[in-house]
């Protein structure tokens, strides 16, 4: 889904109003979209309002929760002289919603808030009062929504302008604001859920844009549904070239993760020295076998390398030779990436679709950059360095980003803080190699798998908790995720 400027949703609004849709019915879309979803979390909610739209987004969402039987209470931050025209109109329409204009803040409570403060006409700091309100919203217990973006944030930069309403929940309209996306912003917008208002598809089409939001529309027709008559031969034989001594368990998570992800086979390549620990612990779905047996790499549909492996001579000699050599689509992590950092120029040799999939410490390695600048520069850094290695490159962490030589970007904000432990990035190597070995070119099984992926790290967060969630709860979680639709 494409993500918009600033400048290009409003010229979109404006499009669409020319077209016939007056500003009042897609402010009436926006309020009950935020409605919605407020009234899945609560009854009793708290509408925090301004003078331009999403205050009168907030005022339509009240309007509509208490038609919904909930119990809304609308706290205004300005004058009722100061609403003025679709917002103005929503106003008077608003019933027996009770009304507070600018309420003692020690007064207010309620299981919900709903900001509809600021939009993405601000310029400068937040300024008093407002400032105070944003302060006191984030010391709240209750759940926070968010109207197209959290108070204070900017909708192009993702940058905070002094203060910011940290919301549990964004609900934008339309289309995603880049500013949603970019780095700065991860740790106010929440989950970021985007409200069909009715924009006709073909100006959305019209739209020029080079980054977008991962959404289960993106990544559904990646994954079609399986043929009665179809059998193990048809989705694949994936390799997976890991572990060493004292890291037996990252080969079996990744392999096992792979096993969840459709591929008809899986075979395990481990060295000899912990094959016997590696094989006690597999899945039986999964095959295990010395390296000294290990065939041809032209025996399989892709390769998965690296998952602890070790940074042994012996074991970066391997990586380059298998890298080197594969015929096969290949998928890179961890002590590979360790590897290939110390001959960055091999990957300008490789002649078959290649996906990396670094978290921040591996592409600092990469790139040579240090670590907060590869997480200030997120999107440049990864673009930059799959231009000039012509590789797909994932680059892992919150608001993970997948990239290719083309330079377009696709974010993904599936995934919650409980993946941030050990074998959740093996987990990802497995689920991107057994896609690849089904067919699927890099860019869409590297798409494909963080999404999903994060699905999963969301289903099994929601089953054990944030602090108690692991890699194996996460694979046990994949039959929900890729059955999502």
């Amino acid at each position: 889904m494409k993500a918009v400027t600033t400048e290009q949703i409003r010229a979109l609004d404006r499009r669409a109003m020319d077209a016939g849709t007056p500003g009042k019915v897609l402010m009436d879309r926006a309020g009950l979209a935020v409605a919605r979803k407020a009234a899945a979390l609560s009854r009793n909610v708290l509408l925090l309002t301004g003078k331009g739209n999403n205050g009168g987004d907030a005022i339509v969402a009240a309007r509509h929760l208490a038609a919904m039987g909930c119990e809304p209470t609308l706290a205004l931050f300005c004058r009722r002289d100061e609403l003025t025209g679709d917002s103005l109109a929503h106003f008077q329409q608003l019933g027996n919603v009770p009304v507070l204009e600018f309420p003692q803040l020690d007064h207010l409570s309620a299981d919900v808030i709903v900001d509809g403060l600021l939009g993405t006409g601000l310029t400068g700091d937040v300024r008093e009062p407002l400032a105070s309100v944003i302060r006191w919203v984030n010391e709240q217990s209750a759940k926070v929504i968010a109207i197209d973006l959290p108070s204070g944030l900017d909708s192009d930069t993702g940058e905070v302008h002094g203060v910011c309403v940290r919301a549990d929940v964004t609900v934008t309209m339309g289309l995603p604001k880049i500013g949603l996306l970019r780095p700065p912003a991860t740790d106010w917008v929440g989950e970021v859920e985007v409200a069909d208002i009715g924009f006709p598809p073909e100006f959305v089409a019209d739209i020029s844009s080079d980054v977008e939001l991962l959404t289960i529309d993106d990544v559904r027709p990646l994954l079609p549904r399986r043929r009665r008559t179809t059998h193990k031969g048809d989705y694949g034989h994936l390799l997976v070239i890991a572990g060493s001594e004292g890291y037996t368990g990252a080969p079996v998570l990744c392999a096992h993760a792979a096993a969840r992800s459709g591929v008809g086979l899986v075979t395990l390549a481990v060295p000899r020295e912990v094959y016997p620990i590696v094989a006690a612990n597999c899945p039986p779905e999964v095959m295990p076998q010395p390296w000294e047996r290990l065939g041809a790499l032209s025996d399989y549909d892709a390769v998965a390398v690296g998952p602890g492996l070790g940074q042994s001579p012996e074991a970066q000699r391997s990586v380059f030779n298998w890298i080197s050599s594969c015929p096969r689509p290949l998928v890179v992590d961890a002590d590979g990436l360790n590897a290939l950092a110390r001959n960055i120029s091999l990957l300008n040799t490789v002649n078959v679709p290649l996906v990396l999939t670094p978290h921040p410490g591996e592409m600092s390695r990469l790139s040579g950059k240090q670590v907060r600048d590869v997480q200030t520069h997120r999107w440049e850094i990864a673009r930059q360095f799959a231009k000039d290695h012509g590789v797909v490159l994932a680059l892992k962490g919150a608001g993970t980003v997948v990239t290719d030589s083309s330079g377009r970007l696709w974010v993904n904000l599936t995934g919650n803080p409980g993946m941030a432990k050990g074998g959740i990035g093996d987990a990802l190597t497995g689920i991107i190699g057994a896609l690849l070995a089904q067919g699927l070119p890099a860019l869409d099984a590297a798409r494909a798998g963080v999404f999903v992926h994060g699905v999963a790290g969301d289903i099994a967060c929601q089953q054990c908790g944030e602090r108690s969630m692991l890699a194996s709860d996460l694979i046990a979680s994949l039959g929900k995720a890729f059955d999502v639709r």
